[in-house]
């Protein structure tokens, strides 16, 4: 029986090859990117209509909100419902509907935010 390089060692050489070599690839400085050019235009409403769109855009927002409120007392109430009487389509529905409800509100806030930061004041 012969006592030397096997496949196991081999590929245990080759392990340490591939770590050492990511380890120089990961340690290196990164690429400098090339400067950015960008405009300085700033979106600006047309005279006499930022009042209006404020009050349309404050509508929505608040708008958006009352729904979204009222969806979660709805579907609070229907998984309530749905115990008390032993229903149980009702209390699934009622489950996914807050589910749908938490899923709105997180886009709702994210879309606010994206919204804000394409029309908000000062350029970027």
């Amino acid at each position: 029986m012969r006592v030397g390089k096997g496949p196991a060692a081999v590929r245990a050489a080759s392990i340490v090859a591939l770590v050492l070599a990511a380890l120089v690839v990961l340690s290196s400085e990164p690429a400098t990117a090339a400067p950015v050019i960008t405009a300085a235009v700033c979106p600006e409403a047309p005279p006499g209509v930022e009042a209006f769109a404020d009050q349309v855009t404050a509508w929505v927002k608040w708008g958006v909100l009352a729904l979204i409120g009222i969806a979660a007392v709805v579907s609070l109430g229907s998984v309530l419902v749905g115990r008390m009487f032993s229903h149980p389509h009702a209390s699934r529905y009622g489950a996914m509907g807050i589910a749908v409800v938490v899923m709105v509100a997180i886009t709702y806030t994210v879309i606010l935010v994206i919204l804000e930061s394409i029309t908000g004041s000062g350029c970027t």
